[in-house]
């Protein structure tokens, strides 16, 4: 049987350090919830113009919504009365499907190539779409919408090595609530202190602590961030490179399953990553 492909995308709602005067104090979650119901609408200079609408609630924090584009585009048409073959402007409006948990600004975009190439050109638009809601510009949220890399190359790469060198992984700012304690989580309340976006921090040493670097990189990986270390992949070898990267994780869903469905192995499989 047929199915669609979902990918699986991380959005975060960094607020600053310094919130702005009479702004509401919302969680990230918060703000995601009120942007979607805002059904922000957003102008490109091409002439196009993005929706967000469909928006349906599984619970108080998880559902699915629409997000498509409308341009003019011209119909060839019969025309009865005429008898004659014309051209006729209209509006075309394809879209695709968002399947979301608030919780963890968890997504799964569905693949629609009549909308868009891949899910990363969707995504890009689901944040110029969240930034453009009232929510996020009275917040003064910083929106991100970063797609999930598969750590598990990376992983087995880490724990067939016969020394780790050196391990290093990005952060951004105060947002996922299940970033690891050892890491990210501090880490990103020290970006958002200091008024930093990203940062990265790289530790070295003689032989890392393998289940150590393992654990930072699911999470790493599951905040949407990245990571690289340097290894010896086998004694008597020459130090190495590696790097966590690759395409969004994915999951294929059967064409009548319903949205609740596509959730659950979204969900499913982001529990793979992190572990």
């Amino acid at each position: 049987m047929a199915g669609t492909e979902y990918y699986l995308y991380r959005v975060k709602f960094i607020k600053p350090a310094q919130m702005p005067l009479l702004s509401p104090n919302l969680s990230p979650s918060q703000i995601f919830l009120e942007a979607i119901n805002e059904k922000p609408e957003l102008m490109l200079s091409s002439g196009s113009e993005w929706h967000l609408g469909n928006v349906d609630f599984f619970d108080e924090l998880t559902g699915s919504f629409a997000i498509g584009r409308t341009t003019k585009t011209t119909l060839e048409k019969f025309d009865k009365e005429s008898g004659n073959f014309i051209d006729k402007l209209d509006d075309s409006s394809p879209y695709t499907t968002v399947v979301f948990d608030c919780r963890i600004g968890l997504l799964g975009i569905a693949k629609k190539s009549k909308l868009a190439p891949d899910a990363e050109t969707v995504a890009r638009r689901i944040r110029g779409l969240f930034e453009k809601s009232e929510t996020v510009i009275n917040t003064g949220a910083e929106v991100k919408v970063n797609f999930i890399p598969d750590p598990q190359g990376f992983i087995q790469k880490i724990r067939g090595a016969y020394a780790i060198k050196s391990f290093k992984a990005t952060f951004t700012g105060p947002n996922p609530v299940d970033a690891d304690e050892l890491f990210q989580k501090p880490l990103s309340v020290y970006a958002q202190q200091i008024g930093a976006q990203t940062g990265a921090l790289e530790v070295k040493g003689e032989a890392l602590n393998e289940e150590v670097v393992e654990s930072v990189a699911k999470s790493t990986a599951a905040t949407a961030n990245t990571a690289s270390a340097r290894i010896i992949p086998e004694e008597g070898k020459k130090v190495i490179p590696i790097k966590m990267k690759g395409d969004a994780v994915s999951v294929v869903v059967n064409l009548d399953a319903s949205y609740r469905d596509v959730l659950e192995r979204i969900q499913e499989e982001y529990s793979r990553v992190r572990g």
